[in-house]
């Protein structure tokens, strides 16, 4: 009896410590310019600022001053200027407005591309003119604990996104772009600190890279783009376009969408959806890397025709 009873306060421990884990709790910024140091102490350098109401993953926690992630790097602030909330609320709210995409009952353009303005042009040649110093944020959907969608074959989107992000980073540095990842391995990142990271880099264009699903609808198949500043329509276009005739896929549109990584991010920027991993053929697509780089060149075509 006793064996059990200290097996079972165990098995509890370990559950609340894995709790802990899965539920990490995040900084929100409580000021304007906060500067982000080195180190937990005045004395240390200052390596960046943040700003309200920008939230960051809390990494610990050293007397009053708190360690947080910014992305690329990690850096401390004072308790004074963040709120501590748990990250679980934000991660339901990414599952919400991401990894669910309204299904469409077919495959049929979904913007409205009457206008002459919209008619964008579709690149001839593939020469990555015009990138040559321009900063690109590429956002890798999902990641850690928030795996996205889950593939005809079990796989999960957010490795389909990673290894998505990391060829096309490849094929933009190629003509001199500076690109970086809001995530570079599988892990769970909030949306607010994607958008945040764009902000401090400064991107000339964001990129929020996702794969579709459907599996009550396992016939659909084709690739979306979504926008949310009027500002990124012409964007959104010119990336679409290109993708769908470098890619040979089937063109589901772009379209105006409120999603939190475009609403609250200052940059130029657009969410892509990829294919469909609900779709079994579309899938194994998705697996190469023939159609990795066919798509990726469309998003540089389209990037190009957008820079000149």
């Amino acid at each position: 009896m006793k064996k059990l009873l200290i097996l079972t306060m165990l098995s509890i421990i370990v559950i609340f410590s894995m709790s802990y884990i899965l539920y990490a709790n995040d900084a929100e910024i409580d000021g304007e310019n906060l500067n982000v140091r080195t180190g937990p102490g005045t004395d240390y350098e200052v390596i960046t600022q943040v700003n309200a109401p920008e939230t960051y993953p809390i990494l610990q926690q050293e007397g009053d001053w708190v360690q947080i992630d910014l992305g690329d790097q990690q850096g401390w602030i004072h308790q004074d200027y963040m709120n501590e909330i748990t990250a679980s609320s934000e991660q339901a709210e990414e599952e919400s407005e991401v990894t669910d995409q309204e299904p469409q009952q077919e495959n049929t353009v979904t913007s409205s591309n009457e206008d002459e303005e919209d008619v964008m042009p579709v690149a001839s040649t593939y020469s990555g003119k015009g990138l040559s110093g321009k900063i690109i944020v590429l956002d890798p959907g999902h990641g850690g604990r928030d795996v996205g969608a889950i593939g005809v074959s079990g796989a999960y989107e957010s490795h389909y996104t990673l290894r998505t992000a990391h060829i096309l980073q490849e094929l933009l540095e190629q003509y001199g772009a500076k690109v970086y990842l809001t995530r570079d391995q599988d892990r769970y990142v909030p949306l607010s600190s994607r958008t945040t990271f764009a902000n401090l880099k400064e991107a000339d264009v964001f990129l929020s890279i996702h794969y579709n699903s459907t599996p009550e609808l396992p016939e659909v198949t084709g690739i979306d783009t979504y926008y949310y500043s009027e500002r990124d329509r012409k964007l959104a276009n010119y990336v679409h376009q290109n993708m769908v005739s470098a890619s040979g896929m089937d063109d589901r549109g772009f379209q105006q969408r409120d999603l939190q990584v475009l609403r609250i991010n200052h940059r130029p920027s657009v969410l892509l959806e990829l294919g469909f991993v609900s779709n079994e053929e579309e899938e194994k697509k998705v697996q190469s890397r023939a159609y990795l780089e066919s798509v990726s060149r469309g998003i540089i075509n389209g990037l190009q025709l957008y820079f000149q």
